[in-house]
């Protein structure tokens, strides 16, 4: 079979930036598709804009919306890790013509109104103290232990971790409802049990029947583009092939 080029178009979530999808990325692109993996706002390389704008949900919206408009890109497939669903779902909103399919990964989808922390209340008390101790706008990052990432690469992800914007986390998502026109997706949910609750594993499984959903579980901490990268991979591949 001959596969045609996909554009995959990766958006990281809290705490990290484009690098984090350095291990998934030789496998696709191995396989003949383009990978794109921008840094929102504030975060990662863009750190020093946390510093000279308020940046919220709307910004990270807007940062890949921008992306795909000026890259003059479509039929993408868009892949969000964790509070990266937020953000995914917004541009797939805004933009659904240009979206092929979306792909979440560990991470809470949202319906309009939602916020961050409304979905995961287990996180309001801890990131308020990451963020009380710089100053109440950033939220620090946790160690990379607290995701369940694997020992090899803990001290590489603990050197790439930067803060977060907490607005993000506390804007509400405004949706119309026009993300439902992308009809496929693809849900991957960690099956190991890293020691934090999590609601992620019965939403998808809740969505397993639901037209054009795929459902995965794979045995990694909520990094499994780090933990299982190769196995996350060829569960993405074997997707755009259907």
């Amino acid at each position: 079979m001959v596969r045609i080029m996909t554009t995959f178009l990766f958006v990281p979530g809290a705490f990290h930036g484009g690098w984090c999808f350095d291990l998934i990325r030789p496998k696709l692109e191995e396989s003949g598709h383009m990978v794109l993996t921008p840094t929102l706002s504030g975060v990662g390389e863009k750190a020093h804009l946390a510093a000279q704008a308020s940046i919220n949900l709307d910004t990270h919206i807007l940062d890949i919306v921008n992306f795909i408009t000026w890259n003059d890109l479509s039929d993408v497939v868009l892949c969000a890790h964790s509070y990266g669903a937020f953000v995914s779902t917004g541009v797939a909103d805004n933009i659904p013509e240009r979206i092929a399919s979306l792909v979440y990964i560990d991470a809470i989808i949202p319906q309009d109104g939602d916020t961050l922390f409304g979905l995961l209340p287990n996180l309001v008390a801890p990131f308020l103290q990451l963020s009380a101790s710089l100053g109440g706008l950033l939220v620090a990052p946790p160690p990379a232990a607290v995701f369940g990432v694997v020992l090899e690469y803990r001290d590489w992800v603990d050197s790439k971790l930067t803060p977060h914007p907490i607005a993000c986390f506390t804007q509400k998502i405004n949706l119309s409802g026009r993300y439902r026109d992308v009809a496929r997706r693809l849900m991957v949910y960690s099956a190991k049990d890293i020691g934090l609750p999590s609601a992620i594993p019965a939403q998808y499984e809740a969505l397993r029947t639901a037209d054009g959903c795929e459902v995965h579980s794979l045995d990694g901490g909520h990094d499994l583009m780090i933990d299982a990268a190769d196995e996350l991979a060829d569960i993405m591949l074997q997707f755009v092939d259907g």
